[in-house]
């Protein structure tokens, strides 16, 4: 069962949250051969900063690779991401049409190569939450320890220790992953992708009745990631301006890009020239 509360919690109307992740990959998670580049060998840490409101959702990502942006504008159902790397500024946008057959393609892609496909995968039990006694001061706000524990595709059971607070509730749209994925795509897809909007492959997190401040995974793999809130500035104001995309970003459909995410699992194909 989730953790209850007594009081009253304050709603998050909008919010900017600045945050740090930090993603070690597996040795073999990189696209290709043995003797293919692996630009993303050992890891990549990020500053990320999220503009929330009950309209738009901004992203953005900074890392040593390049910078990734996605505004997701929930009015007119659409996503844009914004690609800054060795000097290319490259944006693409999609609907959930699209993210839908996207899906079925990583899904096909999967079962080709003998894996579960993510609804067999979300089948396969609920998330248990355990409630600990541990607290800790996060970007000024008391947080609480819990241990999200879920059946992983070979029934290993894998645990994520989350630390949120219960001052402040969390949007049920809100990107509580904090960072894109390599590559530009946020964990949370464009209008889901997870047990609801917003919270992507991270599992459980939905069910934290407060606002995320932090997590931490590991998994036997070698795969680990951490992400932690630096400040949050709740309820300011935030005007539209911030999420036009830049002038100058040459957008194209996704249908256009599909080439740089067909490869399985999502990863990035290698261009031949």
């Amino acid at each position: 069962m989730a953790p209850g509360f007594a009081f009253a919690q304050k709603e998050v109307r909008t919010a900017i949250v600045k945050s740090t992740t930090e993603i070690t990959f597996p040795d073999n998670s990189a696209a290709g051969g043995e003797d293919e580049p692996r630009p993303f060998a050992g890891g990549v840490e990020s500053s990320n900063t999220v503009h929330y409101t009950p309209d738009f959702v901004k992203t953005f990502n900074q890392t040593d690779f390049g910078n990734n942006t996605v505004i997701i504008d929930k009015k007119n159902k659409k996503t844009v991401t914004i690609i800054e790397a060795m000097g290319r500024k490259t944006g693409y946008y999609s609907t959930p049409e699209d993210e839908e057959q996207r899906r079925k393609r990583m899904d096909s892609l999967r079962q080709a190569g003998g894996g579960r496909n993510r609804s067999e995968e979300n089948a396969r039990g609920e998330v248990e939450i355990v409630n600990t006694t541990e607290t800790k001061k996060i970007a000024g706000y008391t947080c609480k320890k819990v241990i999200l524990k879920s059946k992983s595709g070979n029934g290993e059971t894998n645990e994520t220790i989350v630390w949120f607070t219960p001052d402040l509730k969390m949007p049920a749209d809100y990107p509580a992953a904090g960072m894109s994925a390599p590559g530009g795509r946020g964990f949370s897809g464009s209008f889901g992708g997870g047990a609801r909007p917003g919270f992507g492959s991270l599992a459980g997190l939905d069910k934290i009745e407060g606002f995320v401040m932090g997590y931490e995974m590991s998994r036997p793999n070698g795969f680990s990631m951490k992400m932690e809130v630096k400040k949050i500035e709740v309820d300011p104001e935030i005007k539209e301006k911030i999420f036009e995309v830049p002038r100058g970003t040459e957008l194209k459909p996704i249908s256009e890009m599909q080439n740089l995410f067909g490869a399985p699992g999502g990863g990035f194909r290698r261009q031949e020239n």
